[in-house]
Order: C-alpha cells, then structure tokens, then sequence
C-alpha cells in the first residue's frame, strides 16, 4: 500500500491518497470535491481511494490574511 498526499492545485484543498496494487481498480477520474479540478485520471490497474483531509479557505478569508500580513 502507498500513501501520499495531494492538493489541488485550484483551491488548495488537501487529500490522502490510498494506493493498493494488490487489488484492480476501476477506470475513471478524480475530481476536487471542492471546486471540480480534475486531480488524476485512473487507468484502473490499483485500487486508489481519496479522504479530504484539508477544506480550503474561502477566498475573503485570504484576502482578509493577506491584508493583515501587509499592514493594511
């Protein structure tokens, strides 16, 4: 079994992905829970399984940080 981490390079959510290769899969693909993006196309040779392990920040809320981080 192979652990990794991923995040979606749109909204920056954060996921764990579970690989087994001792069991098929199913051909497909990965959407971002969140916003959509399409994270890994699958060819179905392992068996793959994705948790949300990091919600995004709404976008204010950045803004919000990076002003205060500057001073404004």
């Amino acid at each position: 079994m192979k652990k990794s981490d991923v995040m979606c390079p749109s909204c920056r959510a954060g996921y764990r992905r579970l690989e087994l290769n001792s069991r098929r899969g199913t051909n497909g693909e990965f959407r971002c829970l969140v916003c959509s993006h399409l994270l890994e196309t699958l060819d179905g040779s392992a068996s793959v399984a994705f948790r949300l392990t990091v919600q995004p920040m709404m976008k204010a809320q950045l803004v919000a940080l990076r002003d205060r981080q500057v001073g404004r």
